[in-house]
């Protein structure tokens, strides 16, 4: 009697651990590209405009050429536009604002020209 044949795995386990694959690594990317946005500015980081949409903000070396405004000061809570333009004119220096909303961690950011 011959040695029985190794067994094949069939095609649906490859497909499994390359879908796996493919999860993990949009996983990572996400939360790579996530590490510059708006929320995790602190006070002296500096701000540009985002390149996937006008109204987001990313965090940017202040050396950068790209850099177009300074966080001066971060105020965690709900803004409307009227109401952050009025708190930051409250802030010594200020000059423009960033307020986030709508996303679980609302805040407001008062900025100054870089």
């Amino acid at each position: 009697m011959p040695p029985p044949q190794p067994q094949r795995r069939p095609l649906k386990f490859y497909l499994r651990i390359a879908g796996a694959v493919v999860v993990v690594i949009m996983i990572a990317i996400g939360y790579f590209a996530s590490q510059d946005d708006a929320d995790t500015a602190k006070v002296g980081d500096c701000l540009k405009s985002a390149s996937s949409s006008s109204q987001r903000m990313e965090v940017v070396d202040c050396s950068s050429s790209e850099a177009e405004s300074k966080v001066i000061k971060k105020i965690d809570g709900h803004f409307t536009q009227f109401s952050a333009e009025t708190e930051c004119r409250k802030v010594e220096g200020a000059t423009g604002f960033y307020a986030e909303t709508g996303k679980g961690d609302e805040f407001l950011l008062c900025t100054k020209g870089a």
